[in-house]
């Protein structure tokens, strides 16, 4: 029984859960529509809308509390001069969940997470190649990093090689039976 129970533990400990949790309203934020399974879209929705609270107010000190959840500099600025406004006459619910029955593979009951003043599909799809092309650029950054180390321990290795002489491999001799 969960008497008293005020978290959903969604099967997970509080670290997963709390990532979980982040992601999914990031995710929220850049698309403005997730689909996912009941239970994770009803814990989201507590985060999103106290999110959306902050990004109304849209002082320093939200935006800093905003960051607690999503450690996104651009995606915040998104929250607060875009998202924000359009809900600054609204007193509260500005996600809805709608049902979309059971998923085949193992029968979770599936929903659909989305804001309830929703952007033009334009500015939906600037906004995703926006935080899309950051991430291209850190890839590229870490893979640059990885090929410099790599080498720098390779040359190292070979000037090694080309001081010290090296010695052919001995050879053991095996001495014949005589009868």
């Amino acid at each position: 029984m969960r008497h008293g129970d005020r978290v959903k533990k969604l099967g997970r400990t509080k670290e997963h859960r709390r990532a979980l949790l982040k992601n999914l309203c990031r995710s929220l934020f850049i698309f403005e529509k997730i689909k996912t399974t009941l239970p994770k879209a009803k814990a989201a929705r507590q985060m999103a809308e106290r999110l959306i609270e902050y990004a109304k107010r849209n002082d320093l000190a939200a935006r800093r509390q905003i960051y607690r959840y999503i450690p996104d500099h651009k995606l915040v600025k998104i929250v607060c001069d875009e998202i924000g406004p359009k809900f600054a006459d609204r007193p509260g619910g500005y996600t809805r969940i709608y049902r979309l029955g059971p998923r085949l593979g193992d029968g979770a009951e599936m929903a659909i997470l989305e804001l309830v003043e929703q952007s033009e599909v334009g500015a939906i799809a600037q906004r995703r190649k926006l935080i899309q092309r950051r991430n291209i650029v850190e890839a590229k950054k870490e893979k640059k990093t990885k090929e410099k180390k790599p080498k720098a321990k390779e040359k190292g290795k070979e000037k090694e090689e080309q001081a010290t002489p090296t010695k052919a491999p001995k050879t053991k001799k095996t001495k014949k039976k005589t009868k």
